[in-house]
């Protein structure tokens, strides 16, 4: 009995060792690309603003998802003639040497690093200082679409400017009222999923191409869909980030009122044919709500799409603006 008890308790310490080692340690950034503009960071936040045409009167501000870096949203709007501004996941790697990023000098952010609140306030601050054009569309993926609905909570004011007209794109977004895909929000498997995330990502980094093309959420694919997905377990700096980002999702979901709709004259909500990242029911009963409270939301359900719409459609985003 004393044997087996100094054997669990090895295991265990061995375990946590494991989990603490995937949590807390520091990874490389892996992947670049090169872009024309100036760079910034906002406490955690790097920002790209796209040289583009100085006299256009439009600019399009994107947020990526859940362990998404810029480069999801690059390909769709390169050629957009307009003011493009690239906002990183808090504490991520950005893919932009960035040996000439500019120090922002702005307030202090009052929320915890991997939150859905502590990008919401980052990027209500692009939007107030670095958005040239008048007309300016917010566009959210996942994670991001949730950064944006809580951009418009925290700056309603923003939202509502004079000689402003700005309208929010929310592409397969985590919604007030919205779940995970499958049961991962219900409290024994989220707690699961919190305990083994840390391990699961790491052990994730070295996956090849056919492990990673039979996961569901790969279905449909293509060339840059796949390209841009291997590289998903390398873009956090540490996975601590990754569990605070579960975390935050969950608690947004959950305590966010419906009347985050009611900050943006104009919301598209891109809704994938399926959804094997989030539930798609709950995702569009959501959405539903909202276009009975604001009458300048609109749903767009798409086709031969799973979570990654701009990847597997981009027509679908393009044909919106």
């Amino acid at each position: 009995m004393e044997t087996a008890l100094t054997v669990l308790a090895a295991l265990v310490l061995l375990f946590i060792a494991f989990r603490s080692y995937w949590l807390y340690s520091s990874r490389p950034r892996k992947f670049t690309v090169d872009f024309t503009g100036k760079l910034y960071r906002a406490g955690e936040n790097c920002i790209a603003v796209s040289a583009g045409d100085p006299d256009a009167d439009r600019t399009i501000i994107c947020f990526p998802g859940f362990l998404e870096d810029i480069r999801y949203f690059m390909d769709l709007y390169r050629e957009e003639d307009c003011q493009l501004i690239f906002v990183n996941n808090a504490a991520y790697n950005f893919p932009v040497d960035s040996s000439d990023i500019e120090d922002l000098g702005w307030e202090k952010n009052p929320y915890k690093v991997g939150t859905i609140e502590y990008d919401g306030f980052h990027l209500g601050l692009v939007l107030k200082h670095l958005a040239s054009g008048s007309q300016v569309v917010l566009h959210g993926h996942s994670r991001g679409g949730a950064v944006v609905l809580e951009t418009g909570r925290q700056y309603p004011e923003l939202m509502r400017a004079d000689g402003k007209y700005i309208r929010a794109i929310l592409e397969a977004a985590v919604l007030p009222g919205g779940k995970t895909a499958g049961n991962g929000s219900d409290p024994i498997p989220f707690a699961l999923v919190c305990l083994f995330l840390p391990m699961v990502l790491g052990m994730s980094r070295n996956g090849g191409e056919e492990k990673l093309l039979k996961q569901p959420m790969m279905r449909p694919t293509t060339s840059r869909k796949t390209e841009l997905c291997m590289g998903i377990y390398h873009h956090p700096r540490r996975y601590k980030t990754c569990l605070v980002n579960v975390r935050s999702i969950r608690d947004w979901q959950r305590g966010t009122d419906e009347s985050v709709y009611d900050n943006y004259e104009r919301i598209d909500f891109v809704i994938g044919e399926r959804d094997d990242v989030l539930d798609n029911p709950s995702m569009i009963a959501s959405a539903e709500r909202a276009e009975v409270r604001n009458e300048g939301a609109n749903i767009l359900r798409t086709e031969h799409t799973n979570h990654f719409i701009t990847l597997e459609r981009p027509e679908y985003l393009t044909g919106l603006l």
